[in-house]
């Protein structure tokens, strides 16, 4: 019972400071995610969430942070279904799979398409659900193994996808 106590008043401390590792956030406010489109072009990064909402930096942490500071509201990234990397994919694979805030279970793919839309790649990949996500892509760099992510194409009316 004492230590039920203590440890209910050392987090009742830490809250009142600021100091525990969540923090509230209005639901109100909260932009959810659906897909995320990234890119690298030589030292830059860009971020694409759809509706013209996209920033740039010079890591992907860095362009995710401008993207925070720009928008009104809180970009809630752990909804994403789907994180698309636009070719050349160069280092932009490594980035996404270190980035922790992305959802591991969310699908990741390529496109050679340097202009796609968020939007309209979702509502497809809604019904053309990934088989590599991005915990395997994780899994497989941790072990050395490049691993063979699936590629997006525009074809006749729609995309393609090609495993």
């Amino acid at each position: 019972m004492k230590k039920l106590v203590f440890v209910l008043l050392a987090a009742g401390a830490l809250g009142a400071l600021g100091l525990l590792p969540f923090r509230a956030v209005d639901a109100a406010k909260l932009l959810p995610v659906k897909t995320v489109i990234v890119t690298k072009s030589g030292d830059e990064f860009t971020v694409d969430i759809g509706a013209g909402v996209q920033a740039v930096g010079r890591s992907l942490r860095e362009a995710l942070d401008r993207l925070r500071e720009e928008v009104t509201g809180e970009v809630f990234l752990p909804t994403a279904e789907q994180v698309i990397l636009t070719e050349p994919a160069d280092g932009a694979l490594e980035a996404v799979a270190e980035e922790r805030e992305f959802r591991p279970a969310a699908g990741i793919y390529r496109t050679p398409d340097p202009f796609p839309d968020p939007a309209a790649l979702g509502d497809y990949l809604d019904t053309h659900a990934s088989n590599v996500t991005i915990l395997e892509v994780r899994a497989a760099l941790a072990l050395g193994q490049q691993p063979k992510i699936p590629v997006i194409r525009r074809s006749e009316g729609g995309f393609l996808v090609d495993e």
